[in-house]
């Protein structure tokens, strides 16, 4: 294999997660090396500047539990005069009409016949199948009936996540997922009834000028030994070595990574972590970013990002960047992202530039909410891990990786290291706590 050089302490990806274990190595004085294989670091968490607009690789907000505010996140060197707390006001497209998201919690929005129909179903749901063999489709008819499942929650889900719900675990969602709490839906089915909710995203940070790249400019500020253009290729657990498609061999004695747990445990070649590895299923998510040379229709306004069950469109979500903050775009002008989810194994196979962005033009167009005439440039972002799935056997399947990844003093941080759906705060956290627990 030829000469390595020995680093006491590796860090895999330059994403959020990435960052913060290196700032938390740094801080307590202990020699590492970040391996990144793009030629900046940031990871999704990237904001890209076209002409005189600014495009994150998708909709990325900082929802924040553990801290009150950006400038108390450890290691990230934010100001907060630099970021607004926006209240969130998202929506759903049924029947042709925006109800307030979560649309569970606001029936009374929905025109009389579906209202009607959504309530006699919610009264007649069934009771959630016992065991642990109970499916997210069961979860969501039990919770909300029949009618509301099939008009908006198993479409939704379905195109988001691109895969059936019939084959992820009750416990998919967890706290991202509006619970089925009774008492707001009965709320929610009252004309009038005040039904703004609280939960996990009701409230997010988002940066006063340019993008969510604020974020990533303030983890990396002052940070060592970060080397970019380094794709690892292979990983010897048995040797603790890394090899770079560049730049040669690196030994290490503890590892820190961050990239998506699949692909690590394929670079391994080790037979029971490629064996397990092949039990992981996630989506893929195509985001098209588009600016405009003039304001969204009045319908859109002040509206952060909308729903779209109808599986005859092809995004599940848009959002509009330039009624979330004025500094994506100049005055008079709109930019806004369509999202549109698909099966891992498919992006390669899908014409993305003949097929997908026509098509994705043609319903923004049909919906009235974009006139192609008006759009100064458009960015596509290929987001190969997106959601990863919870099917029935992820849980024992992850336990087994991490515990014999562990063997090897190798510990996977960040969401698509540990194989979760998580927020930007959580990627963190996981990576500071996993640093610390070591040092």
């Amino acid at each position: 294999m030829g000469s390595s050089q020995k680093v006491v302490t590796i860090v895999l990806g330059g994403g959020i997660s990435g960052l913060t274990a290196a700032r938390v190595l740094q801080q307590q004085s202990r020699e590492f090396l970040l391996l990144e294989r793009c030629p900046t670091v940031g990871g999704l968490t990237r904001t890209a500047e076209v002409g005189e607009f600014c495009f994150d690789y998708t909709g990325h907000f900082l929802h924040l539990r553990r801290y009150a505010t950006p400038g108390d996140i450890p290691y990230a060197n934010l100001k907060n005069d630099e970021w607004a707390q926006i209240s969130r006001r998202s929506c759903c497209l049924v029947d042709g009409k925006l109800v307030t998201a979560p649309i569970q919690y606001h029936l009374a929005e929905l025109p009389p016949d579906l209202f009607n129909r959504c309530v006699e179903s919610y009264d007649a749901r069934p009771a959630l199948p016992n065991g642990e063999n109970a499916t997210f489709r069961d979860y969501i008819v039990s919770g909300f009936g029949q009618e509301l499942a099939d008009l908006f929650l198993i479409p939704q889900n379905e195109k988001t996540m691109a895969i059936s719900l019939d084959r992820l675990s009750k416990h998919a969602v967890r706290r991202f997922f509006p619970a089925p709490d009774e008492k707001l839906v009965r709320m929610g089915m009252a004309k009038g009834a005040a039904t703004n909710t609280i939960n996990y995203n009701s409230t997010f940070w988002y940066p006063k000028a340019g993008g969510i790249g604020r974020l990533v400019q303030g983890l990396r500020a002052g940070v060592d030994n970060c080397a970019v253009n380094q794709e690892v290729i292979a990983v010897n657990l048995r040797d603790r070595t890394v090899r770079t498609r560049t730049h040669g061999t690196f030994c290490w004695d503890v590892m820190f990574s961050s990239i998506p747990l699949n692909s690590l445990c394929q670079m391994t070649n080790d037979e029971e972590l490629v064996r397990a590895s092949a039990m992981l299923s996630h989506s893929s998510t195509i985001s098209f970013n588009i600016g405009i040379r003039r304001p969204l229709p009045p319908e859109l306004r002040g509206i952060h990002w909308v729903y779209v069950p109808d599986r005859a469109i092809p995004f599940y979500r848009v959002g509009f960047y330039s009624n979330i903050g004025r500094g994506q775009c100049p005055p008079g002008h709109s930019a806004l992202y369509a999202e549109v989810g698909l099966p891992s194994e498919t992006v390669d196979r899908t014409d993305l530039i003949h097929d997908l962005q026509p098509a994705v033009m043609k319903s923004l167009e049909e919906l009235g909410w974009v006139n192609s005439k008006d759009v100064i440039c458009m960015v596509m972002h290929v987001i190969r891990h997106a959601y990863v799935h919870h099917t029935p056997h992820r849980d024992r399947v992850l336990n087994t990786i991490l515990t014999r990844l562990r063997k090897f003093s190798v510990f996977p941080i960040g969401r698509y290291g540990i194989w979760d759906y998580t927020s930007m705060e959580d990627s963190m956290e996981s990576a500071r706590a996993a640093v610390l627990e070591l040092v």
